[in-house]
């Protein structure tokens, strides 16, 4: 097995970080969405009055423990964004 220089575990963890979904944890969705924690849960909620069906599910993690996937809460704030010029 070859030994890799500095250079090359640096440029490996860097196209991990390109191929690696960013997850971001419920306080950072509160955060850039501007929405609180019981809002996002009842968007989820089919059951809710707030129910909305384009807003990302949360990925289970472990047991007790949920993300979101970055790409896609920036992909439903960009078309709340958009919809808002029609």
């Amino acid at each position: 097995m070859e030994n890799l220089n500095i250079n090359d575990q640096n440029n490996t963890a860097n196209l991990s970080a390109l191929c690696l979904p960013r997850m971001l944890p419920l306080k950072e969705v509160t955060y850039h969405t501007g929405l609180s924690s019981t809002t996002i849960y009842d968007m989820l909620d089919k059951k809710s009055k707030r129910y909305d069906p384009t807003f990302p599910i949360q990925v289970k993690l472990s047991k007790g423990r949920v993300a979101w996937v970055e790409s896609e809460v920036a992909a439903w704030i960009e078309s709340k964004m958009a919809d808002r010029i029609h």
